[in-house]
C-alpha cells in the first residue's frame, strides 16, 4: 500500500509568519494533530509543519514566536512511498503525523497522514492484523517511562513528552498500586491552559499543577488477551496514542499499547519472542440428565415459535390518556447539541422534542441519547467536542405512536421494544395530542402498585447489570444501551462498591 492511498487533505494550512499561539488554537479547535506551513494556499509549496509537540513548548498564554520559529521540516512522507517505509520513518523520528509531499523534486503539499489515519485505512481496506492479541505487540520494556502518578508534577510529564519523544503516559493511582486512572498525551496539554507553568502576571510563576489536573479520565483499558482489532478500533476512532494494558484479575498495569504497536500488529506481526496468551480452559461441569442438550428438527422448532404473540393484560386499569402530558419542550433540527443541553437545564427536563422546518416531530433528544452518542460515537464528554454538532447527531428517530385508549402496559411494551424514551399519543387521524415519557410510566407504576409490587418483580438479573471498576466507559455505555438500562452496579468481584 502506498502513502497516497491513506493520505487526506490537511484541515489547517497557515503561512510561515502566523503567530504560534494562533496555530495552537487552530489545532485545538479543529481537533487536528498537524498544521501544514506553506508559502501560499495557491502554490502549496512546503515550508514546514507543526504538531502538538511543537506548540506545547509555548508554556504561557502569550508568545512572540511565529510558526516558522517552531516548525519542523523533517520527517515527511512522499506520496509514492511504501506505507511500511513511512511508518518506520515516523516511528524513528517519534512523530505522530507528517505532511505528504508530491516528490523529492517537487515539494508541493498534497496531503497529510497520521498514524491513526494509517490504522483507520488498514481497517477500512479489510486488512487482518498479523498479530491477533495485544500481548503479542504491547510495550513492556522500560515500562516505568510510560507511567506517571496522580501527584506527579505536570512539568515532568511535559518534559518526557516534549524532549523524550513519548506520545503519552499512563497515570496510575500510585507507584505502590499501579492501577490506571487516566492517560496524558500531547493532546491533553494542547487542549487546556491550566498546566501552564510560565504565566505573564504580576504574581510571577505559579505553583505547578499535578498530573491529575489535566489527565484524560475514564480512558479505555485493554488486557493481554484483548483482540488487537478491538484495541485498534478504539484507538483510531478516538485518536488515543496510548492504551493501558492491565492484568484482568488485579487491575494493575502490565504494559502499554502504543499506536505504533498497533501498526506493527498489522504490518509486521508479533514482536520477537512473543506468543499468543494461552486461553484459560474452564473446568468441565457435570451435566445432569435433565439438562442435557436435546436436538429438534426444523419443523419442531417452527411449531414452537410460530405462535400468536401474547396480548398484554391491563393490570392497573390506566390508559395512555390518563398519564399523558400535553406538551414537552422542543428544539429544531438546526439547533446544536450545546443548545439542547442548555434547554434541558433551563426546563429541568430529561427529554426534548425535535421538530423540522415544517413543525413536524422528527425525533427526540434525551440525556440518554446524548450519553449514547458521547460514549459510542466519539471522544469523552469532558472535551465537549459534540457541542457544535447539530441535533440529528444525537437524536432518536424511533418514536412509538400510541392511541389514547391503549393501556399503560401496552405503552410500556411498545416503548421497550423500540428502546424509546418518549412515546407520542395520537388521535384517530394520527395527530399528536400528548406525550408519555419513561419517567411518567415509572411514576404511574410506583403510585398504583405501592404496597403490592416487590423489588424482585422489577429488578434486572444481577449478571446483566454489573460492570467491573476497570471496565472502560465505552463498555459501560454499550452495556446500558444493549440491555436498555439506566444504571449499572459496580462490582469488584467480592463486594459492591458503587453505581
Amino acid at each position: 500500500m502506498k502513502v497516497w492511498e491513506v493520505a487526506r487533505r490537511p484541515r489547517v494550512i497557515v503561512g510561515p509568519d502566523a503567530p504560534a499561539t494562533v496555530v495552537r488554537a487552530l489545532l485545538r479547535d479543529n481537533e487536528e494533530p498537524i498544521v501544514v506551513v506553506v508559502d501560499s494556499e495557491k502554490n502549496m509549496r512546503f515550508q514546514g509543519y507543526v504538531t502538538w509537540r511543537e506548540v506545547i513548548q509555548i508554556t504561557s498564554h502569550y508568545s512572540n514566536l511565529r510558526v516558522k520559529d517552531v516548525a519542523l521540516d523533517w520527517p515527511v512522507a512522499y506520496k509514492e512511498d511504501n506505507l511500511e517505509e513511512a511508518v518506520k520513518r515516523m516511528e524513528e523520528e517519534k512523530v505522530y503525523a507528517v505532511p505528504v509531499l508530491d516528490s523529492k523534486d517537487n515539494l508541493v503539499v498534497v496531503g497529510v497522514v497520521s498514524i491513526a489515519d494509517i490504522v483507520r485505512a488498514l481497517m477500512a481496506a479489510g486488512y487482518e492484523p498479523i498479530a491477533e492479541t495485544v500481548a503479542e505487540v504491547m510495550t513492556t520494556e522500560k515500562l516505568e517511562e510510560y507511567i506517571a502518578t496522580q501527584e506527579e508534577r505536570v512539568d515532568r510529564v511535559w518534559s518526557d513528552l516534549v524532549y523524550h519523544g513519548k506520545l503519552g503516559k499512563v497515570v496510575v493511582r500510585s507507584k505502590e498500586e499501579p492501577i490506571p486512572v487516566g492517560i496524558i498525551s500531547l493532546r491533553e496539554f494542547g487542549e487546556t491552559t491550566r498546566w501552564f507553568f510560565h504565566r505573564e502576571s504580576e504574581r510571577g510563576l505559579k505553583t505547578v499543577r499535578k498530573a491529575r489536573t489535566i489527565m484524560l479520565r475514564g480512558a479505555p483499558v485493554a488486557t493481554p488477551e484483548t483482540p488487537i482489532q478491538y484495541a485498534a478500533k478504539i484507538m483510531a476512532e478516538n485518536d488515543f496514542p496510548i492504551l493501558p494494558v492491565i492484568d484482568e484479575e488485579t487491575g494493575k498495569l502490565v504494559g502499554v499499547l502504543t499506536i505504533y504497536d498497533v501498526v506493527r500488529a498489522y504490518l509486521e506481526g508479533a514482536k520477537p519472542g512473543r506468543a499468543k496468551p494461552v486461553k484459560k480452559t474452564a473446568l468441565p461441569i457435570e451435566v445432569k440428565p435433565e439438562e442435557r442438550v436435546t436436538y429438534a428438527t426444523a419443523e419442531t422448532v417452527l411449531q414452537q415459535v410460530l405462535v400468536a404473540k401474547p396480548q398484554v393484560e391491563a393490570l392497573v386499569g390506566l390508559s395512555a390518556a390518563d398519564i399523558a402530558r400535553p406538551e414537552l419542550p422542543a428544539v429544531t433540527v438546526n439547533d446544536t447539541v450545546e443548545h439542547a443541553r442548555r434547554m434541558m437545564l433551563r426546563y429541568r427536563t430529561n427529554y426534548l422534542l425535535v421538530i423540522d422546518e415544517k413543525g413536524e416531530i422528527v425525533g427526540v433528544v434525551s440525556k440518554w441519547s446524548m450519553l449514547h452518542a458521547i460514549g459510542l460515537k466519539g471522544p469523552i464528554w469532558k472535551r465537549r467536542v459534540h457541542d457544535r454538532y447539530f441535533i440529528d447527531y444525537v437524536m432518536d428517530t424511533e418514536i412509538p405512536r400510541i392511541k389514547a385508549d391503549d393501556s399503560i402496559e401496552q405503552v410500556a411494551l411498545k416503548m421497550t421494544e423500540a428502546r424509546a424514551e418518549v412515546a407520542i399519543v395520537v388521535d384517530d387521524e394520527g395527530r399528536p395530542v400528548g406525550f408519555i415519557t419513561k419517567d411518567d410510566l415509572v411514576d404511574a407504576y410506583a403510585k398504583l402498585q405501592a404496597g403490592r409490587a416487590k423489588v424482585e418483580n422489577v429488578m434486572t438479573p444481577g449478571r446483566i447489570g454489573i460492570v467491573h471498576p476497570h471496565h472502560s466507559l465505552y463498555h459501560a455505555v454499550k452495556k446500558m444501551q444493549t440491555f436498555y438500562l439506566d444504571a449499572l452496579t459496580v462490582y469488584d468481584g467480592s463486594k459492591i462498591i458503587g453505581v
